[in-house]
């Protein structure tokens, strides 16, 4: 009992510690909006006076919200983040994830994440190689044999590049909610209404995965995919988590989205954003060159695909620090908890 008690405190002060980051992320994208403002009547953006001051703005706020997710971890410490990392939170949300799936494995999950798709095994690999390129420790080379500098490459990302990639972000999050209406449209209507209790959560879930595979045309899950979450989440309700047995829309809803924030949008985010930090702060001494990447603040103009798309990028943003906000305890908790101790 003391072991899981030292584990819900543990965790507790990680979340707490992130929330002060994600306030700030938060504050910085408050100073956005200002400098980046939306017309009430017609909801379209403003033509920005300061690019490179808005694009900073959007930079800090999506490096203190990745850095908020790392420290609701417990995985990193402070210094980590100033004698490695540093401003490079491409780097660091890939290595929380590469980190995230470690995790998945170690509590037995990786049945369920299987069911949709996806090779943890391969992608840890992936995401461990990419860290390594981004950080410079492995070179990454084009076809031409030349060394790829992710900085460079992210400063010249065209605006309809960036379109397609806020779309697929912004698409993946729509068709969680679209799943998480067809799960509870598909619940009895007095399980859904919560006026019982559900006395075999195991047997629901697995009547329930069913219905929702055949709907969605996929493979349904076995008893043991089935058992694994059920696990997890009774070791987060031993936690203090706010889990229960009843079917809570809202609460499934937020746990989702927030996934889709750490693992998802803040990924892609921050290769937008994060080879801005300096450029977008002080000027050269002669104009800059988007082809080689070497730009200073006196160059950020509708000729930058961060400029151009500057508004939507904000909107993918406030989605994500939305989404974020609610989620931080649980991030916390998912690396906290020890489920062979919790059964």
């Amino acid at each position: 009992m003391a072991v899981v008690k030292s584990r819900e405190e543990k965790a507790k002060t990680n979340a707490q510690h992130a929330r002060r980051w994600l306030d700030r992320a938060i504050k910085d994208f408050a100073l956005f909006r200002k400098v980046v403002p939306f017309d009430k009547k017609t909801s379209r953006p403003v033509k920005c006076s300061d690019p490179a001051l808005a694009v900073y703005l959007l930079q800090q706020s999506i490096e203190k919200a990745v850095k908020a997710a790392a420290i609701a971890s417990g995985q990193y410490r402070t210094r980590d983040f100033r004698s490695y990392f540093r401003h490079n939170s491409l780097a660091l949300i890939i290595d929380l994830n590469t980190k995230i799936v470690s995790r998945i494995q170690d509590l037995g999950l990786a049945p369920v994440v299987q069911l949709m798709g996806i090779d943890l095994t391969d992608g840890g690999s992936k995401l461990t190689t990419l860290g390594n390129q981004i950080m410079g420790s492995i070179p990454l080379l084009d076809k031409q044999g030349k060394k790829v500098d992710f900085r460079i490459e992210s400063r010249r990302v065209k605006p309809e590049v960036i379109d397609k990639l806020l779309g697929m972000v912004t698409m993946h999050r729509t068709l969680l909610l679209n799943v998480i209406g067809i799960t509870f449209s598909s619940l009895p209507k007095d399980i859904r209404r919560g006026h019982i209790e559900c006395d075999d959560a195991q047997g629901l879930v697995s009547q329930l995965s069913h219905l929702i595979a055949a709907q969605l045309n996929v493979q349904p899950p076995s008893e043991d995919q089935v058992r694994a979450p059920l696990a997890l989440v009774k070791a987060m309700s031993n936690l203090g988590s706010s889990t229960t047995d009843k079917p809570n829309r809202r609460d499934i809803t937020a746990g989702h989205l927030g996934t889709w924030a750490f693992s998802h949008a803040l990924l892609w985010l921050s290769y937008l954003t994060f080879a801005h930090e300096e450029t977008a702060r002080y000027p050269l001494e002669r104009r800059g060159d988007i082809k080689t990447g070497e730009i200073g603040c006196d160059d950020y103009d509708d000729s930058l695909g961060i400029v151009d798309c500057i508004s939507s990028i904000g909107y993918v943003t406030n989605l994500t620090l939305n989404d974020m906000r609610t989620q931080i305890d649980g991030l916390a908790l998912f690396f906290a908890i020890d489920l062979q101790s919790s059964q």
